[in-house]
């Protein structure tokens, strides 16, 4: 078991930062908050420089709280310390992780080499079978490239249901990856309205996950209009939009 070092080095309302040594390397874990236009909490690890994973969370429901600064503050403190146990848990059971392994997944899929990337999983789930994002983009493929429909789709749902079990409440910045998951599982199998409601249902957790958005705009689907019970070209609905693309930009 490889030996760890945590040590904190920043600490302040807008950024935690710590130093995480695991055998030779030392990782820096930041996360930092943003403001009232960009209402994010986002932990980024890097080493030397160079960003490994990024975790990022929206705090917009707590905008009109009054206690929104120690609501806020907590919620950084608990998305930092969590972001440092789950890598320090990964690099604990060997030299390859599940992240290691997901971004090479990540890497074969953006080549469109999808057989690869399948065969790759199962390696790592020999390794780390319960992990629920391996399992997630393990269903995801099984159900496009081997056609194993049902199967597919029910270890999306595991995966989703091991994600529940796994997760402190609150830390919706996980979900979106898995609904883009089992929505392209249903695709592959030709349910349409199932796939429409897994993406409707990433969405809620980040409206704004341009994956999510890419494949709903890829089916015919528009993002609802801010007032749902008025037409989209009600001047109410073409005046909120507009404020909020400007809101966003």
């Amino acid at each position: 078991m490889k030996k760890e070092e945590i040590k904190i080095i920043a600490k302040s309302k807008n950024e935690l930062a710590s130093d995480v040594r695991v055998g030779d390397d030392k990782y820096l874990i930041l996360t930092e908050k943003g403001g009232p236009k960009t209402p994010y909490i986002i932990t980024r690890i890097y080493l030397k420089g160079k960003i490994l994973s990024t975790m990022k969370t929206d705090y917009k429901d707590m905008i009109s709280d009054p206690d929104i600064e120690s609501r806020v503050t907590e919620f950084m403190r608990r998305q930092h310390l969590s972001a440092i146990s789950m890598f320090t848990s990964e690099k604990k059971k060997g030299e390859k992780t599940p992240s290691d392994y997901l971004e090479d997944v990540k890497i074969l899929l953006r080549r469109k080499s999808q057989k690869n990337a399948l065969e790759l999983l199962k390696e790592s789930l020999e390794q780390y079978p319960d992990d629920p994002f391996l399992l997630s983009y393990y269903g995801c493929l099984e159900a496009i490239v081997n056609k194993n429909y049902r199967f597919g789709i029910d270890t999306c749902n595991r995966a989703i249901e091991a994600l529940k079990r796994n997760v402190p409440i609150g830390e919706r910045f996980l979900y979106p990856v898995f609904y883009l998951n089992l929505g392209r599982a249903y695709l592959a199998t030709g349910k349409k309205k199932n796939a429409i409601e897994a993406f409707n249902t990433g969405l809620l957790m980040n409206r704004e996950d341009s994956e999510l958005v890419a494949e709903l705009k890829r089916l015919g689907i528009r993002k609802k209009p801010a007032v749902p019970f008025l037409s989209r070209s009600n001047p109410i609905n073409k005046y909120i939009g507009t404020l909020l693309h400007k809101l966003r930009g």
